[in-house]
């Protein structure tokens, strides 16, 4: 093997460590849309029943579906834009933070924002048994926390609100953009909290900003 191709080889090596819970992340986020037939087209309503989130679901005890409704999609469209999504919000913060960070802040940001959200969508009568799949609540989390430590970090915000607020316009979704709103506040707040934090390429410690 070439010099240049074996420093290729340690390169891509080196960033796939670097990445892992990213990686890991979207190969579980594939299996289980092709397990549950989203990858196709549609997913099932049976598979949405089963393992998509509601108020209902929590109330009757079953917080197994914070975890499993997040690695799903209502179809492949969704899948498609979640996987880039995902590979894009997660890998960036898993590169400034690293592995356990980043997953610790993807949880605990969509997992809060998931309890925080659905009760307020349950007050609404029209949808409250309506369950939900996505990664989108942890994902705008995370764009969030970026933006907190950036200067421009009001500009940033205001641009990601208008985005949402395009998206709604030109494609409804009250339960997903509402919580999209709310994770960005909630990743903003955890930015201000836990401070800036990157990762030296050399040594791969962690130093504040």
């Amino acid at each position: 093997m070439s010099r240049d191709r074996l420093s290729y080889v340690r390169a891509a090596w080196h960033a796939a460590r670097r990445l892992r819970f990213t990686l890991g992340f979207l190969a579980v986020m594939t299996l289980a849309n092709f397990l549950a037939g989203s990858l196709a087209g549609d997913l099932p309503q049976r598979a949405l029943a089963d393992w998509g989130i509601s108020l209902a679901d929590l109330k009757r005890g079953e917080v197994f579906r914070l975890m499993t409704g997040t690695f799903l999609s209502h179809d492949s469209d969704m899948f498609a834009r979640q996987f880039l999504f995902a590979a894009a919000v997660i890998g960036y913060t898993e590169w400034q933070r690293g592995s356990l960070r980043a997953a610790a802040l993807f949880f605990f940001l969509d997992i809060l924002g998931t309890l925080i959200l659905l009760p307020l969508v349950g007050s609404i009568a029209l949808l409250a048994g309506t369950s939900d799949v996505g990664m989108s609540i942890g994902g705008f989390g995370l764009i969030g926390l970026a933006i907190a430590g950036r200067k421009r970090a009001v500009f940033l915000c205001a641009a990601s609100l208008a985005a949402i607020a395009l998206k709604y316009a030109i494609s409804p979704d009250p339960i997903a953009d509402a919580g999209h709103v709310l994770a960005l506040v909630l990743g903003l707040i955890a930015g201000k909290l836990t401070g800036g934090v990157r990762r030296t390429r050399k040594a791969g410690i962690c130093h504040a900003r």
